[in-house]
């Protein structure tokens, strides 16, 4: 065969292999862009900065043939990288010089080989350089200045590349073992760790809706403490009122967590507070000023009136402990007896109360009595309140360090004393399909079935067709009826005990008392009444004289 025969038939196997790599510049020039194939991780270096890749950019080589290749002498090349330095090109350039060549055999594809075995498991990016040789086969070798934008591209690179890769193959998800394309997979930035959307959306919901998100929303793979992008969720959930819920509970409990960060009283909106010996705060929402100590209009004086009564009465206090310490038998005896009496009367004042009863709506029964047996619950079981965010939190074993999941605050369980059970709380321990009905089952047999007190019963709606009358008629008549509880049963008691309906004559909502604290606030109308003698309560002047603020239940 002739040298162009073989330069021919030469140029079609490199064609062949290389495809889209390869392009023919004409008849005796191409050029070949050369992948490294790095079957394991790769190191690059600068200075003391250390990164891993897996994929390299290609670098060029330039073949020209001549009428003595390959019979006589190898095709002349360019070798062109800008990551590689000027004089490891010429190193690369020497090395393809020295490779043995036969006369008769073609060569590129050796060469090629030989180019890829070069790049060893660590690549340096220099920052100095040697004496080079000037030989104007090696071109674009980078120089000292671009050396870091050169680090930084090969990074980006590989990271564009593997996503690339990841892509383009199937993958499965770490979750439900489902085998599907990776383009339809979402891929975690912080971690790498990737799911099928349907279990990250369904894992990310679950998760917002168990009060966890911010930095609390966690990577699904055991052990993985990164937490996820806001623009991942977005992304998987796509529902915009959800991940808006998202971004304001994030913003809400970031801003919980800022110590310099004051709510204005007039807007609730946050206001960033000064430096500490300084109360001034105006808030740029509403342009309020306020003092950020008593939250009242700002005053000029330097000694907040808040800081000067909470000093009074320190003072007060002081004074008062070693009065105390003086006379500490007859004033405890004082003490005592003082309660005694107020405790005497308010049994007197029930006890007057010979009969006590309440109508309860038949549609409102279920939802009634599902209050008191959450309320029954907190007082039961061994719940207390969170001293940082005031959440309540339950103990169900372990020691007495606890840790707060929604304010991250660290605190001591304080021991108590046994709560005291009442007639009802046997119904805590049915499931939550029975214990309603358990319930109402025993009231069933002491209550009466009455109708609805013409002040509480709603208005009549106009004529209805008659293929609704039957329905309509039915929900009129469950509305006209209501259950009468008295006292005089044990259970009536008991329930008599949890509830009282509220003093607002336009609201008569019925509220349900959870811990023993007597101050009560309507949870419709917000009225602040007393729980024991149903009036308005305007502050703790109520409890000083009037009656006990705390009160076993």
């Amino acid at each position: 065969m002739t040298n162009n025969e073989k330069q021919a038939d030469e140029i079609l196997v490199l064609q062949s292999i290389f495809d889209q790599k390869f392009r023919l510049m004409n008849e005796n020039q191409y050029e070949i862009l050369i992948e490294f194939d790095l079957s394991t991780s790769f190191t690059i270096r600068l200075d003391d900065k250390i990164s891993t890749i897996q994929y390299l950019p290609p670098l060029s080589l330039i073949i020209n043939y001549h009428d003595e290749y390959p019979s006589d002498d190898p095709p002349s090349f360019i070798l062109s990288c800008f990551y590689f330095s000027k004089i490891d090109l010429e190193k690369l350039c020497q090395k393809i010089d020295n490779f043995s060549f036969i006369p008769g055999e073609v060569c590129v594809y050796d060469w090629i080989e030989l180019i890829k075995q070069e790049i060893t498991n660590e690549f340096i990016i220099r920052t100095s350089f040697e004496e080079q040789q000037n030989d104007p086969r090696a071109l674009n070798g980078y120089t000292i200045e671009n050396t870091k934008k050169i680090f930084q591209y090969l990074i980006d690179y590989n990271q564009k590349h593997q996503e690339d890769v990841f892509r383009n193959r199937f993958q499965s998800c770490s979750i439900c073992t489902d085998i599907i394309p990776g383009v339809d997979c979402i891929r975690l930035h912080r971690c790498g760790h990737f799911y099928c959307r349907t279990c990250l959306n369904h894992y990310i919901r679950m998760t917002l809706e168990n009060g966890k998100f911010g930095e609390n929303l966690l990577c699904p793979q055991d052990h993985c403490k990164q937490a996820l992008l806001p623009t991942e969720i977005k992304q998987t959930i796509q529902n915009e009122k959800l991940y808006e819920r998202y971004e304001r509970l994030t913003l809400q409990h970031g801003l919980e967590s800022m110590k310099d960060i004051v709510w204005c009283p007039r807007c609730q909106s946050p206001v960033i507070s000064g430096p500490e010996d300084d109360n001034l705060a105006i808030c740029d929402q509403c342009h309020y000023t306020f003092c950020k100590k008593c939250y009242e209009t700002y005053h000029f004086q330097k000694i907040c009136p808040k800081d000067y009564l909470i000093e009074q009465m320190k003072l007060l206090k002081q004074k008062e402990l070693e009065r105390l310490q003086k006379e500490r038998e007859v004033v405890l005896a004082q003490f005592n007896k003082t309660k005694e009496q107020k405790k005497t009367l308010n049994e007197q004042r029930i006890a007057t109360q010979r009969y006590r009863h309440i109508f309860i709506k038949l549609s409102e029964q279920n939802t009634l009595l599902q209050e008191i047996l959450t309320a029954e619950r907190i007082n039961t079981d061994d719940i207390q309140f969170c001293p940082e965010c005031h959440i309540p939190i339950e103990k169900n074993g372990g020691c007495s360090h606890m840790h707060c999941t929604r304010c991250n605050f660290d605190f001591t369980w304080q021991t108590t004393q046994e709560r005291t059970k009442t007639f009802i709380t046997p119904y805590l321990e049915h499931n939550d399909s029975t214990k309603i009905e358990s319930m109402k089952e025993e009231l069933n047999k002491v209550a009466y079935l009455v109708d609805t007190p013409i002040e509480e019963k709603p208005k009549q709606h106009e004529e209805i067709p008659s293929d609704q009358a039957h329905k309509q008629e039915q929900q009129e008549n469950d509305n006209d009826l209501s259950i009468l509880i008295d006292d005089e049963s044990t259970i009536g008691s008991v329930i008599l005990n949890r509830v009282t309906t509220c003093p607002n004559k336009a609201c008569r909502k019925i509220n349900v008392k959870i811990t023993s604290d007597n101050w009560m606030i309507c949870s419709a109308c917000m009225k602040q009444f007393c729980f024991l003698c149903g009036s308005g309560v305007n502050g703790i002047k109520h409890f000083e004289k009037k009656c006990l603020r705390v009160t076993p239940i």
